[in-house]
């Protein structure tokens, strides 16, 4: 869904204003959606309504639009509604789009090669039990990392020259942490982090752009063994010092003008934290060297490990 609203131009940023609220996340404000419309100068706050087995009735939307921030909305909506429901909302800028109008919208994107098709991986892919401060839908489709080893050099070195390869993805996470850093005095401030599990090297990273492959390849996705994840709802250590950071104290009057500004400790404050899960994938090759067991190559880090 990022991905489409991407290519249509609709460029979300983190919500500033937007509450939680249960049945609507919030998935960031365009400063433009070009499906609604040119109204220069309105921000729209997207919204995504998950599938459920029930249609979105009056009184959710009622709650919603009471808690909801000025300004306008699109809700894109997993779940049917009546049409009527709107005649009570009209005190505020909203447009829903049900789940007939975004097939359609997705349908084309597919028809003129925006968006390609193909059938899910059957890989196994764990469900993993969440807490109430995670959100468990993928933020994204796969997203790939560049890979930094030179598949014939490092076989050169080891004089594995004629050894059999193959390539294939290395299961990893992207996680979106959306919290606020607490400062000594207790000065909160918000931001937003995407950081890289990565279950293979046992090691949390921040995410930068221009890390990703621009087109990732489809090829079969090797999973770690299950004990090499971290268990994120309990804000691990790492995950702590990770996103710690030092910043530069004001400075103290009473010590005079010259007086050296010490840097103070901006800590993440777990109890405003949440989390939201996405794929990720480390390009790798699976290693047939004459008398060793096959073994896949990380293009990350350079180590071979062991695979069932």
């Amino acid at each position: 869904m990022r991905d489409l609203l991407a290519l249509r131009a609709v460029k979300l940023r983190p919500p500033e204003d937007a509450p939680k609220i249960h049945g609507f996340r919030c998935m960031g404000v365009a400063e433009r959606v070009p499906e609604l419309g040119e109204d220069p100068g309105s921000m729209v706050h997207v919204w995504h309504v998950p599938v459920d087995i029930l249609s979105l009735s009056s009184t959710e939307i009622e709650r919603w639009s009471v808690d909801a921030p000025g300004g306008r909305h699109w809700i894109l909506s997993e779940r049917p509604f009546d049409e009527a429901i709107l005649d009570s909302l009209k005190s505020i800028d909203v447009v829903i789009w049900g789940p007939e109008r975004m097939a359609r919208w997705i349908g084309e994107a597919v028809l003129t090669g925006d968006l390609v098709a193909h059938s899910p991986s059957q890989q196994g892919q764990s469900q993993t039990e969440h807490d109430e401060v995670l959100i468990t839908e993928p933020i994204s489709p796969v997203v790939a990392l560049r890979p930094l080893v030179e598949l014939d050099s490092w076989l050169m070195q080891r004089g594995w020259e004629d050894a059999n390869t193959s390539p294939v993805l290395l299961s990893a996470r992207l996680w979106v942490v959306d919290g606020c850093l607490k400062g000594p005095e207790g000065d909160m401030q918000p931001c937003v982090w995407n950081v890289v599990e990565d279950p293979w090297s046992r090691i949390l990273s921040i995410h930068e752009p221009e890390d990703e492959l621009p087109h990732p390849p489809k090829l079969r996705m090797i999973e770690p063994p299950d004990e090499s994840w971290v268990d994120m709802r309990a804000m691990p250590t790492d995950l702590l010092k990770l996103l710690d950071q030092r910043k530069q104290g004001e400075p103290d009057s009473d010590k005079g003008p010259v007086s050296s500004i010490m840097l103070e400790w901006w800590r993440l404050d777990p109890d405003s934290t949440g989390l939201s899960e996405g794929l990720l994938a480390i390009p790798g090759w699976i290693i047939h060297a004459e008398g060793l067991e096959p073994q896949v190559l990380h293009s990350r880090n350079g180590r071979l490990y062991m695979i069932e």
